[in-house]
């Protein structure tokens, strides 16, 4: 059966099945859904907000399918994480979420079990870092992103075609700019 031979593949060799058999293309959606839900949940500044970030970010996996290059010398995994990433954190920006989340914060409230004073104090939080990547690079948020979710300097280099050292710079330029930001 030819899915038990897909389930088996590796992401790279699936990925470039999947632009000509559909069956390849569902098992590598399928093997990222839980990673889109995943960071759905870290962007959505309220509970209302993670099924538009599903989606989205459901987009910027089929687009990263269709875009990915193994001369990178990065994984797809890896790859993926980013598009979904930027394709949620653009999405944010364009719906000019930052500005109306103080008027989402009563429907968050009343939809939690956690005290008010913890989720004003989580979204001031979250808020002012959110305010604080808006001030960083393409190159400075790319490596940030990366960077939190666990990539070594050297796969970010790789990632984004450029030097550990860049990497390194960049990251500290985002320290620098989040330090003054969040105070």
């Amino acid at each position: 059966m030819q899915c038990s031979r897909f389930e088996s593949m590796a992401d790279s060799e699936l990925v470039f099945i999947a632009l000509s058999d559909e069956r390849a293309y569902s098992e590598l959606i399928s093997r990222f859904l839980p990673t889109v839900r995943r960071l759905a949940r870290v962007y959505a500044l309220n509970p209302n907000d993670q099924d538009d970030l599903f989606s989205e970010g459901l987009l910027g996996l089929m687009n990263s399918v269709k875009t990915y290059n193994s001369d990178k010398k990065a994984s797809f995994s890896t790859y993926a994480s980013v598009c979904i990433s930027n394709r949620m954190i653009n999405a944010i920006k364009k719906s000019d979420r930052i500005l109306k989340r103080e008027e989402n914060l009563d429907d968050s409230v009343a939809s939690s079990d956690s005290s008010p004073e913890s989720i004003l104090i989580e979204r001031e939080s979250v808020s002012e870092l959110v305010d604080g990547l808006q001030y960083l690079s393409t190159l400075e948020r790319d490596v940030f992103l990366l960077y939190i979710h666990g990539e070594s300097y050297q796969k970010i280099a790789e990632v984004l075609n450029t030097s550990p050292k860049s990497v390194d710079n960049a990251l500290r330029r985002v320290r620098t700019k989040l330090r003054k930001k969040l105070g």
